[in-house]
């Protein structure tokens, strides 16, 4: 009979150091942080607000896209003295720094659809 091997699994929460750069040369740090399991819920119920599903209740577009993106990194960027960032602040950043913060905060806390892609239709 085979040996069945453990899952080895963090049992912390896991983080991302991130530093924005200014013109001027100025650098900001900040991290990343994973959302626990209740923060991820609070944010995936949040969420289901803004999507549009079909009638077999599938989801097919957003609704709104005001804040998307923010309201996930509110939870998850603070500063170096670990205070959350301000939904303001996050929405004056450049674009593309914005959608990398996104999908690199998706990533950490298990939003990225990774796992559904192996049949969970």
């Amino acid at each position: 009979m085979e040996e069945v091997r453990p899952i080895e699994l963090p049992a912390d929460l896991q983080e991302v150091p991130v530093v924005l750069t200014r013109k001027d040369g100025t650098k900001e740090k900040y991290r990343l942080l994973e959302l626990d399991g209740e923060q991820r819920n609070k944010y995936l119920n949040q969420m289901t607000h803004r999507v549009r599903v079909d009638k077999g209740g599938k989801t097919v577009g957003i609704k709104n896209f005001d804040g998307f993106q923010s309201d996930l990194l509110i939870r998850c960027l603070v500063d170096e003295k670990g205070d959350p960032v301000e939904k303001e602040f996050l929405e004056s950043l450049p674009a593309s720094t914005q959608q990398t913060l996104f999908k690199e905060a998706q990533k950490l806390s298990g939003l990225d659809n990774k796992g559904d892609e192996e049949g969970n239709d």
